[in-house]
């Protein structure tokens, strides 16, 4: 019987882990089937894990973040603005017990023949960003509208007088009122790609697309 002891030990936490194992594939198992159902719903196209569209994005810097970078749930459709893509998209930092799983609900819009300057918005976090400004960390700011620039910290890998020219006084505005959102937003010639750091119910969907829509339209 005394041997039985370790036995039972090992028995109870491979159970337990299973447990944990089976819970997580049917909550997954659950989000995709809600999201069927919205895309359905919403006359969109569910493509479901597409491994791809990381090359595709590849230019983006949320796609180049971490390891073990998935894309689940993706399906596709069209506004009058252009090609549109929802996903759930997740990657991983750290490692051991500092291992972190990072998801995000992300909209992708695609406007072909509008190009604009490559650029990196979100909302500015006090404490990291001061410090990062210390060590040279690009924002770009505007005297004459220090609300936008206190709110987001703004970067680009191009030319930062074209890119002070495109965000034009109603783009930084539309941006302000959005604040309380906290996105993430990237441009890379005609693609948008969207965020808010988070995975999003389905019923948050229709928000995030018509967040994306009207940013667009706020285009030079």
């Amino acid at each position: 019987m005394e041997q039985l002891g370790p036995v039972l030990a090992i028995g109870g936490v491979v159970a337990f882990i299973g447990g944990i194992v089976y819970v997580a594939w049917l909550m997954e198992k659950k989000r995709t089937e809600a999201m069927t159902a919205w895309a359905q719903a919403h006359a969109y196209n569910f493509e479901g894990e597409r491994p791809s569209l990381v090359d595709e994005l590849a230019a983006f810097k949320l796609f180049n973040q971490g390891r073990r970078r998935t894309v689940k749930n993706l399906m596709r459709g069209s506004k009058d603005s252009g090609a549109v893509r929802l996903c759930d998209y997740q990657y991983t930092t750290g490692s051991g017990k500092h291992q972190q799983v990072h998801q995000q609900t992300i909209v992708v819009l695609q406007t072909p023949g509008r190009q604009a300057p490559h650029f990196f918005c979100r909302r500015q976090r006090a404490l990291f960003d001061s410090l990062g400004k210390l060590f040279g960390g690009q924002d770009i700011n505007f005297d004459d509208d220090p609300a936008f620039s206190k709110a987001y910290v703004l970067q680009t890998t191009g030319d930062e007088q074209q890119l002070r020219h495109f965000m034009n006084p109603g783009l930084r505005d539309m941006l302000t009122k959005m604040g309380d959102r906290n996105l993430v937003l990237e441009v890379v010639g005609d693609t948008l790609v969207l965020h808010q750091g988070k995975r999003l119910k389905p019923d948050q969907l229709d928000a995030l697309v018509a967040d994306a829509i009207n940013l667009r339209r706020h285009w030079s």
